[in-house]
């Protein structure tokens, strides 16, 4: 009687979930922040290469044309992203801040709402969450890439295991975007001064 073989481990990981999972987290702690604008882009740009290569087969130009084309387009597609991207975070921000103060006027004031505060709440959101958001976006993908992480290696109601792992993600990320791991500028040498010889 033959014994039955035994399962391949990497292709039960990769079945299971797990290794995905593992590599996701990975990446997404140390290098999130900047996945991210690669994820946002990345639409844009796919869409201007399907259209150059349409527009090759309706048009029939050299391939040096469709090459130039193809470039043009995918760099107006990821101009595009660019931009709806920043519109959309600048509305949310709008938006939030304007609720912020059309709940939290009646916590902080008694009497009616006056109509210019969501205004200027909405203005001054557009303006400061952007910024907001650029500056929480590390922690935010060190967060999910921790919890990813610690559900490949089944602890996900590791609390100690997440909060260290997603600490130590953004500290690398912010690491990172201050050019750490890079070569340090030369130090200058100090200017001779040249004196009069008397």
């Amino acid at each position: 009687m033959d014994l039955p073989s035994a399962p391949d481990p990497l292709a039960t990981l990769m079945l299971d979930g797990r290794l995905p999972a593992l590599l996701t987290g990975i990446v997404l702690c140390g290098w999130g922040a900047k996945l991210y604008r690669v994820v946002v882009l990345a639409p844009g740009i796919l869409a201007g290469v399907y259209v150059g290569a349409i527009a090759q087969q309706l048009l029939s130009y050299s391939v040096t044309t469709g090459l130039i084309v193809t470039l043009v387009l995918a760099g107006m597609g990821a101009l595009v992203c660019h931009f709806v991207e920043g519109l959309a975070i600048r509305v949310a921000g709008a938006g939030f801040f304007g609720a912020l103060a059309w709940l939290g006027w009646p916590l902080l004031h008694r009497g009616a709402l006056p109509f210019w505060a969501p205004l200027v709440a909405s203005v001054l959101g557009a303006i400061v969450f952007p910024y907001v958001y650029r500056f929480l976006l590390r922690p935010i993908t060190a967060l999910v890439g921790a919890w990813s992480v610690a559900w490949a290696l089944k602890r996900p109601d590791s609390l100690w295991m997440i909060a260290g792992l997603a600490v130590t993600g953004t500290a690398i990320q912010l690491w990172l975007d201050r050019g750490g791991g890079g070569e340090k500028p030369a130090a200058r040498s100090p200017k001779v001064k040249k004196g009069r010889k008397g």
